[in-house]
């Protein structure tokens, strides 16, 4: 056994690349046990906002994501072009003063489906299936195809915007549904969603959701639509049922 390792390590020295991989495969969750601070602290974030008792969820483990240095420095190098560019707006306007503290960082949350055990009696592996989306996020972060990355301000309003029936329809494919509490680059915000889609390269960096049709729609202030992939970093996954 002390060979292989010795073995394993002379490996990943010479490929520092292989060490990358290894680490964001095998060790990339940890699960957050009951008593542990961080734990209490990410239970109550999750559970904010669940006031119907018919819709009460249960938390059946929570996973500290360990990002791969590739996707933390994405992330943090998005928040400086961000920071930046709205400190070239001169003088600075007031909407802009978070841009340049911080890039105008949210938590926010997003709902998506696994289909294996993750963090399962203490596992720190992802999986490669195809279509298991969070252990997809947690490998290589959000894809680039997307049109925008709608994160929302609770955690009740992102399980009820997921759509209840997949769980059923791909039961056979053991699809669940998970929590993904996330940092979020949200910059300047606009407000106008098609225009910001298209023109995204106007100024904003995300827009506020849309809420209704017609007549009456209305501006949604709990989703949010960030633009680029980048500017979105997952911390925790919460596995619940409700």
């Amino acid at each position: 056994m002390i060979f292989f390792h010795a073995q394993l390590a002379v490996r990943f020295s010479r490929k520092p690349q292989l060490l990358e991989q290894h680490q964001a495969i095998k060790h990339a969750v940890t699960q957050l046990l009951d008593g542990d601070s961080g734990r209490n602290i990410v239970d109550i974030i999750f559970k904010t906002g669940w006031s119907c008792k018919e819709k009460s969820p249960e938390i059946r483990r929570i996973l500290k994501i360990h990002n791969s240095p590739k996707i933390l420095s994405r992330f943090e190098e998005y928040r400086e072009f961000v920071k930046a560019k709205a400190a070239r707006n001169s003088p600075i306007k007031r909407r802009d003063e978070r841009c340049v503290a911080d890039g105008n960082e949210l938590l926010r949350f997003y709902c998506s489906t696994f289909m294996c055990d993750l963090g399962l009696d203490g596992g720190s592996c992802i999986c490669n299936q195809q279509y298991c989306s969070v252990c997809g996020i947690i490998k290589s972060g959000f894809s680039p195809k997307m049109d925008g990355i709608s994160t929302l301000s609770t955690s009740l309003r992102a399980h009820m915007a997921f759509p209840e029936e997949i769980e059923e329809e791909f039961k056979f494919m053991n699809v669940k549904r998970a929590m993904l509490v996330c940092r979020v680059v949200a910059g300047r915000i606009g407000g106008d969603l098609e225009e910001d889609i298209a023109k995204h390269d106007r100024g904003s960096d995300s827009v506020l959701g849309r809420g209704g049709s017609g007549i009456h729609t209305r501006v949604d202030e709990e989703e949010l639509l960030v633009f680029n992939p980048r500017a979105v970093l997952p911390c925790f996954v919460i596995v619940y049922t409700v």
